[in-house]
């Protein structure tokens, strides 16, 4: 496949600020979680999402563009390592490695919090967004794009037993 043609069939997408409604729904596959009492729950079950591969590609191509504004802006926190290239979680752990046998060998006490956050993004307010992305100097077509991106989305659950049965 010749990226550029995807690169010019999408790029309207971004000068214009918008991310089609046609490309915000995924499917949901409900698969239940092997070993559980009862499955009446919906903590008894896995959702994984299944998005359009199209929406995929203009997704990286604007997650890149708005990781350099953000790095030039410096809106990341220097200790960011998760999701970014060459940075992954791996380097942040033996980060604190070293850090903690840092601060160990004069005999300093130490200690670690940590957060399990993935959920949180789920909950995060549009406009609030908006706000920060805009008060952090990004680009107005990231912001409008970013925020035609996260809004009106939809997901067709789709459950084992019935496939044929979708529910919104």
């Amino acid at each position: 496949m010749n990226p550029s043609i995807l690169l010019q069939i999408l790029s309207p997408l971004v000068s214009l600020e918008y991310h089609p409604a046609s490309l915000k729904g995924l499917n949901g596959i409900v698969l239940d979680q092997p070993g559980k009492p009862s499955y009446v729950s919906p903590a008894s079950f896995t959702i994984i999402a299944l998005i359009r591969t199209v929406s995929k590609i203009l997704e990286r191509i604007i997650a890149s563009r708005l990781l350099l504004a953000a790095r030039s802006k410096a809106m990341l926190n220097p200790n960011q390592c998760g999701y970014l290239p060459g940075l992954s979680t791996h380097d942040a752990v033996r980060t604190l490695f070293n850090d903690v046998k840092t601060l160990q060998r004069p005999r300093l006490k130490v200690s670690s919090l940590f957060l399990d956050i993935k959920a949180g993004f789920d909950k995060v307010d549009n406009s609030t967004l908006a706000l920060i992305l805009r008060e952090g100097g990004i680009p107005r077509y990231l912001v409008s794009w970013v925020s035609s991106f996260v809004g009106e989305r939809s997901c067709t659950l789709v459950f084992q037993r019935a496939p044929e049965s979708q529910h919104p």
